[in-house]
C-alpha cells in the first residue's frame, strides 16, 4: 500500500488519504513501538507526546517514512 501512496502523492499532488490507509499506517506504528491514540477532533497523537497532534496525512506519512528509512541524497 505504500507504493500507491507513495504514487498518488507524487503524480496527483494530493495528499488524501482513506481511513483504511490510515487505519493500516496506525497498525504499522504500533508495531514498530509506535503507539497512536485517535483525538476527538480527528487528528491522532502519539504516545509521550502530549504537545502535538498529527493529522491523517502526517501520520501516514510518519509510517512511511520509517518503512522507507532515511532519503538518500
Amino acid at each position: 500500500m505504500a507504493d500507491v501512496i507513495l504514487y498518488r502523492w507524487s503524480t496527483e499532488r494530493d495528499t488524501w488519504v482513506s481511513a483504511s490507509e490510515v487505519e493500516e499506517a496506525r497498525a504499522y506504528l504500533a508495531r514498530q513501538g509506535i503507539a497512536t491514540s485517535a483525538l476527538p477532533d480527528g487528528r491522532f497523537a502519539l504516545a509521550g507526546e502530549s504537545t502535538r497532534a498529527f493529522g491523517a496525512e502526517r501520520l501516514v506519512l510518519l509510517g512511511l517514512r520509517r518503512l522507507r528509512g532515511p532519503r538518500s541524497a
